[in-house]
């Protein structure tokens, strides 16, 4: 990638006032969380766009806005680069990331393994008031997908795809968090805003509402009975990864 690649009106404006104008108070000085708020911030800032494909980063103007010093910033950024967010050249640039169509296809396969995983062992052992969620979260799926007009076609709006795709993660993401795995837990948060950025960057669903609808009501069936190889094989299906899709 060269800088002719770079957005000409991106850089007109001081670097990483996309994302600095967003915000409207400097983050609490908590060391231990610290570099973990400042990740968050920045990611989420490239996910929903406001840090553009191609737009350059400086680490002082973030750390000057949220009244932190430049290693927590520093540290973030780090750690958006080994996920492929932002890329960084030594004394030249930091800049947000160009996502390829083979990266979303690549990243969306991993999501559903990962999703697969984590529901196979969430299903086993997360608590009772977990699961009631999980399957309380699987049922407001089934009942946004259903909701959508029509719902036997991919082609929608990004708006409605967007929808379906946030109300999706949520339950994605109290899979991970219940898995009963730590190791695993940190390792999806991680990846996380990479997975986000890769749904953003594909244009339809992988299936459509209606599929999806009766996916996530067989889903929450099996989980509530703590099925967790049928808890993983619906997942799969629904990302077409299960042998009898491919």
């Amino acid at each position: 990638m060269t800088m002719s690649d770079v957005d000409p009106h991106a850089l007109q404006k001081p670097e990483g006032a996309a994302f600095l104008s967003s915000l409207n108070e400097a983050l609490e000085p908590e060391p231990q969380r610290l570099g973990d708020a400042v990740f968050e911030q920045i990611g989420e800032a490239i996910v929903e766009g406001r840090l553009a494909p191609g737009e350059r980063i400086r680490d002082v103007d973030i750390a000057a806005e949220l009244g932190v010093s430049r290693m927590p910033v520093r540290e973030a950024l780090q750690r958006l680069e080994r996920i492929g967010l932002v890329e960084m050249s030594a004394s030249r640039f930091t800049r947000v990331t160009r996502i390829s169509p083979e990266e979303v296809d690549a990243a969306m396969e991993y999501l559903g393994y990962q999703v697969g995983i984590s529901a196979r062992m969430a299903a086993e052992r997360m608590s009772d008031e977990e699961l009631a969620r999980a399957v309380a979260l699987s049922t407001t799926t089934v009942e946004v997908c259903r909701g959508t007009d029509p719902a036997d076609s991919l082609a929608h709006p990004m708006d409605t795809v967007f929808t379906i795709y946030d109300t999706l993660n949520e339950l994605y993401s109290h899979l991970a968090d219940s898995c009963g795995n730590l190791v695993f837990t940190r390792a999806y948060r991680e990846a996380w805003f990479g997975l986000r950025r890769a749904q953003r960057g594909r244009p339809q669903l992988i299936q459509t509402p209606a599929a999806i609808a009766d996916a996530f009501d067989e889903f929450a069936r099996v989980l509530a009975a703590r099925d967790s190889a049928a808890a993983e094989a619906v997942i799969r299906r629904i990302f077409r990864i299960d042998p009898a899709d491919a």
